[in-house]
């Protein structure tokens, strides 16, 4: 019976500073939720040109990598913590750039992606080596999956919230008033920041063993289906959302959307990082995936709002069962390769190399389509039929990653 308790609490016990890191992902998750939808929403409805939201989010990829590969060097030279602070500065900037220029923000969608891409690139190199190096194989399940919990409840109540309150007040007032309310929680990150230890012991970043981690053969097999899904999640992270609002012309309907999607995903990622089994982590990705695939299927056919809401349900049960496995099936890839914390930081660069690949090559395609005046339907349906085959491969892929990863 000790035997068993003691099991349960390596399982779920976190430290203090791991307690820290999971605010700062719920507060970061949800200034985010309250703003960055209805930053594509409310560049669609200055512009009434979803080209115009497919580039700020190209651009903002494009900016992403780079910023995050000088994150991952810069972190290893000086500290994760100053890394993260950057990223939670760039990011608050950003809030603050698009309330102060309002409508005008439609003549800088360039320079606000590379401003946004920037931010998210240094925040998410210090999130994910911080994930890996305070979390153990013991707890990363239950790490991965209150995490899950903390986002699917930010992303329920944000856009809620926001969707509320930019339907209630008069043209766009709504708006800054979200993008204020963002400003302030990243302010309280930043300050949250400052309490993880500061690392400034200078380290080597080794662009070469960087590379070499290619010849092995499940981290290559592992590299494709990280783009794979990244070319599906990429545009899905955006383009659904803006659909919604296309489809109701109602900011309030993208948060009773959200709110429907993420309740479900909320009790699917709970019992998943509670009681998923994780010899049985391929089985839920596989379930997941393919649920997912179907209800792209009906976008396929029209994206009309009762075919998104359609989306919306499954999407909401299925997307915890692919990425709740597959995260933490990436952290122990990481943890078992990073020659004890040597290659730790090169790795996640590596991983986010591939991710960034897939999502620049799917969002580039989608913008290309919509710049489009010719056959912009047809071209639409076959690239979410794209969207539809890659987005299966991660699971074949998958199956030449080494067995004590996947056990």
């Amino acid at each position: 019976m000790n035997s068993v308790s003691s099991t349960i609490n390596s399982q779920t016990q976190l430290s203090s500073i791991t307690r820290v890191l999971l605010i700062i992902c719920c507060f970061n998750t949800l200034a985010n939720s309250l703003s960055n939808i209805f930053v594509n929403v409310f560049l669609f409805r200055i512009t009434e040109q979803f080209e115009v939201v497919a580039l700020f989010n190209l651009v903002m990829y494009v900016a992403w990598l780079p910023s995050f590969i000088f994150a991952g060097w810069l972190s290893k030279k000086y500290s994760k913590r100053k890394t993260l602070i950057i990223g939670g500065v760039s990011q608050l900037l950003f809030y603050l750039a698009i309330f102060i220029l309002g409508e005008s923000s439609q003549n800088y969608v360039v320079l606000l992606g590379l401003l946004f891409g920037l931010g998210s690139g240094f925040y998410w190199l210090a999130i994910n080596v911080l994930s890996v190096d305070y979390t153990s194989e013991a707890n990363r399940d239950w790490f991965n999956g209150v995490n899950g919990v903390f986002n699917s409840v930010s992303q329920m109540i944000g856009p809620f919230l926001s969707g509320w309150m930019i339907f209630s007040f008069q043209g766009l007032t709504g708006y800054y008033f979200i993008f204020s309310l963002s400003l302030m929680i990243f302010f309280i990150t930043i300050l949250l920041s400052f309490l993880f230890p500061l690392d400034d012991s200078e380290k080597e970043f080794y662009w070469i063993e960087m590379i070499n981690v290619h010849r092995s053969k499940s981290w290559r097999s592992l590299t494709y289906a990280f783009m794979a899904n990244a070319f599906r999640g990429g545009v899905l992270s955006f383009a659904i959302l803006v659909w919604v609002y296309m489809a109701t012309e109602n900011e309030s309907s993208i948060g009773n959307f959200a709110l429907m999607s993420t309740t479900l995903s909320l009790v699917v990622y709970y019992l998943i990082g509670k009681y998923g089994k994780p010899n049985q982590r391929l089985r839920y990705m596989l379930y997941g995936n393919i649920l997912l695939s179907i209800a792209l299927l009906g976008l396929v056919v029209d994206v009309s709002w009762e075919l998104l809401l359609v989306y919306g349900v499954i999407s909401g049960i299925c997307i915890p069962l692919f990425e709740l496995p597959f995260h933490t099936i990436a952290l122990n890839n990481i943890s078992n390769n990073d020659q004890n914390g040597k290659l730790r930081m090169e790795l996640v660069v590596v991983r986010e190399i591939a991710l960034s690949i897939g999502r620049i090559t799917s969002v580039f395609l989608l913008f290309t389509i919509y710049l489009s005046d010719e056959h912009q339907l047809v071209y639409l349906r076959i690239f979410l039929l794209l969207l539809i085959v890659i987005g299966l491969t991660p699971h074949y892929f998958l199956r030449n990653v080494r067995d004590e990863v996947l056990k």
